[in-house]
């Protein structure tokens, strides 16, 4: 199959997802894509799915496994212990060492995260989870990169301001 077939199988599959999943939506009466939903795409909701497979981790450990700076990762876990979701004590081994922990209610809040995870996905491995991941990616950065390049008019000035909003929204701290 050529190159050019290859993509036009490619778009069908894209376009036949996307309809698929907007009937799926409805049927189950769910939409991810609502603000309250994106937690677990987020810094916040990484850390919490990071704790629920290994909980009473080095907070270095953590920005490490979820690919955020150190910084970053300070500052959500902040925010996660003031929300009484997780708990920081310095560990006893090494006092320069901050451990992080899962509250009840913090676990609570990782289990519903769980379930916003789409469930198409959970026909993938981890292989294939890896792939596709990365395959979105590149997408995304010719997307946004297509989006960055257009013509300076008042319509796309507010597409790449937008734009600009989704790279801090979804990437915020993430590691070069």
């Amino acid at each position: 199959m050529d190159h050019l077939l290859k993509q036009q199988v490619a778009t069908s599959k894209l376009v036949e997802f996307g309809a698929l999943r907007h009937v799926a939506n409805d049927i189950g009466h769910r939409d991810n894509d609502h603000q309250e939903n994106q937690l677990i795409v987020q810094g916040q909701g990484k850390i919490l799915l990071a704790l629920m497979t290994e909980d009473n981790v080095a907070q270095k450990q953590l920005a490490d496994k979820v690919n955020l700076t150190a910084q970053s990762t300070a500052e959500f876990v902040r925010k996660l212990e003031k929300r009484r979701l997780v708990t920081r004590k310095k560990s006893t081994a090494d006092k320069r060492v901050t451990i992080v922990s899962l509250t009840a209610l913090g676990r609570q809040e990782a289990n519903q995260s769980l379930q916003e995870i789409p469930s198409f996905l959970q026909v993938l491995s981890d292989e294939e989870l890896d792939q596709l991941a990365g395959l979105l990616s590149k997408i995304n950065d010719g997307l946004y990169a297509e989006i960055g390049d257009a013509d300076p008019t008042w319509f796309n000035k507010f597409h790449q301001l937008l734009t600009s909003h989704y790279l801090r929204q979804f990437h915020a701290g993430e590691q070069d």
